[in-house]
C-alpha cells in the first residue's frame, strides 16, 4: 500500500509528464500555420514589383508571340498587318491594312494591347535595307527577315527575329545580329 507522500509524488509525476508533452506544437498546428503562410505568399508575390530584366524578357516574348499571331491571322482575315515602331521608345503599335488599302486600328482586341512593358525600349531594327536606330518605322510582318532589339534601362538586351521563309519568330537573350 502507498503512503500519502507516495500518492502525492505519483500525482505530481503524472502532472509533470502531461505538461511536458504539451509544451510543443502538434503536427496539425504546424501544418495550419504553413498553409496560412503559403496562402499569404500566393497573394503577395505576384504583386511585388518585377525587375527590369524580367520586364525585358516578358516584352521580348510578348512581341514574338504577337508577331506570330499577326502572321497566322493575316491570311484568314484577308488583311495585312504592319508594326509601327517609334525607335528609342516603348511605342509599338499594330496597324491593320485591309484589302482595299485602308489603314486602321486592328479589329482584334488582342492586337490592341500594349506589346512592350513600360521602361523597355526598341533600341534598333534590322531589315533587308539595313539597321535603323532612330525615328519612326513601319514594318510589314511576314514578308521579310526582321531583327528587333529591345533594351532595358540597365542596358540588357533581348533580340526578336522573324523568319518568314519558315513562319517562325524567336526571342533570344542578348544582342544578336545574326540568327544563332
Amino acid at each position: 500500500m502507498m503512503g500519502p507522500q507516495q500518492v502525492k509524488d505519483s500525482v505530481d509525476n503524472t502532472r509533470f509528464r502531461k505538461e511536458r508533452c504539451r509544451s510543443g506544437f502538434t503536427l496539425i498546428e504546424i501544418m495550419v500555420v504553413m498553409a496560412i503562410i503559403s496562402m499569404v505568399m500566393l497573394l503577395v508575390i505576384p504583386r511585388l514589383p518585377s525587375s527590369d530584366q524580367e520586364n525585358l524578357k516578358i516584352s521580348a516574348r510578348t512581341l514574338a508571340s504577337t508577331l506570330l499571331y499577326m502572321q497566322e491571322r493575316a491570311a484568314p482575315v484577308g488583311a495585312r498587318y504592319e508594326l509601327a515602331i517609334d525607335l528609342g521608345t516603348d511605342s509599338v503599335k499594330i496597324l491593320e491594312i485591309s484589302a482595299s488599302g485602308t489603314i486602321k486600328a486592328p479589329s482584334d482586341p488582342l492586337l490592341l494591347k500594349s506589346v512592350i512593358k513600360e521602361g523597355i525600349t526598341v533600341s534598333d531594327v534590322r531589315t533587308f535595307l539595313g539597321k535603323v536606330n532612330d525615328g519612326q518605322l513601319q514594318l510589314a510582318i511576314g514578308s521579310e527577315f526582321i531583327t528587333i532589339h529591345l533594351r532595358s534601362p540597365d542596358g540588357k538586351f533581348w533580340t526578336v527575329m522573324s523568319f518568314p521563309s519558315v513562319g517562325k519568330i524567336r526571342a533570344y537573350e542578348g544582342y544578336l545580329e545574326d540568327p544563332p
